[in-house]
């Protein structure tokens, strides 16, 4: 596994839909947010930007945006400022499936690209799964002229993306948890897989 890359994992935002903290929801005996933690790479450098976790299942460095709850652009902004890595990959923490697919997406990077995203069945880009050179990604934050309140979708304009176009078959490894019920089908869909959330599959 290459560690040319640090991850980001945004665990930021009001939850309003999900009613609670989605990062401390619990899947498999594991909150979504250790769910991740322990499915990226073991050697890998991972920043938290949310609030400090109650415990630590991996060593990670934990940092805010500023103010807090202004969206995830400011969430990418203040982790942006301890990556050191010329990759970055950007993660949000109600994604509990999608590591692979992050992981793979550090392989598919073009040299003539700023970034590689996922395409989901829909259509839709996926801004946070997604792999960003570092350098690029800060030019653009620059040019946004301010980070509070800014959506993924203008920083994503600025930049020369790569997409890679998912099919059906991937939306589970792009299925986002914004509500309770989207919880219960992810339990389901883990019972259907047999598989466990620090699986090396998840």
């Amino acid at each position: 596994m290459s560690t040319n890359w640090t991850a980001i994992v945004l665990t930021g935002g009001r939850s309003r839909r999900f009613g609670s903290d989605k990062s401390e929801a619990v899947i498999s005996g594991h909150s979504l947010l250790d769910a991740i933690l322990l499915a990226l790479p073991a050697e890998l450098r991972v920043i938290v930007v949310g609030s400090e976790p109650g415990t630590h299942v991996r060593p990670i460095e934990v940092t805010r945006e500023e103010p807090i709850n202004s969206g995830p652009v400011a969430g990418i902004a203040a982790g942006l400022v301890l990556v050191e890595t010329d990759l970055v990959g950007v993660i949000a923490t109600d994604m509990p499936f999608a590591v692979p697919l992050l992981s793979q997406l550090v392989g598919q990077l073009p040299a003539y690209a700023d970034a590689v995203m996922p395409i989901d069945s829909a259509g839709f880009r996926q801004p946070l799964c997604a792999v960003y050179r570092v350098a690029s990604l800060r030019h653009a934050l620059g040019q946004l002229g301010g980070v509070h309140g800014q959506s993924m979708r203008n920083l994503a304009t600025l930049l020369n993306v790569h997409e890679v176009f998912m099919g059906v078959d991937a939306q589970k490894e792009l299925m986002d948890i914004d509500t309770p019920a989207d919880l219960q089908r992810a339990v389901v869909i883990l019972g259907t897989t047999g598989k466990d959330a620090n699986d090396e599959g998840w």
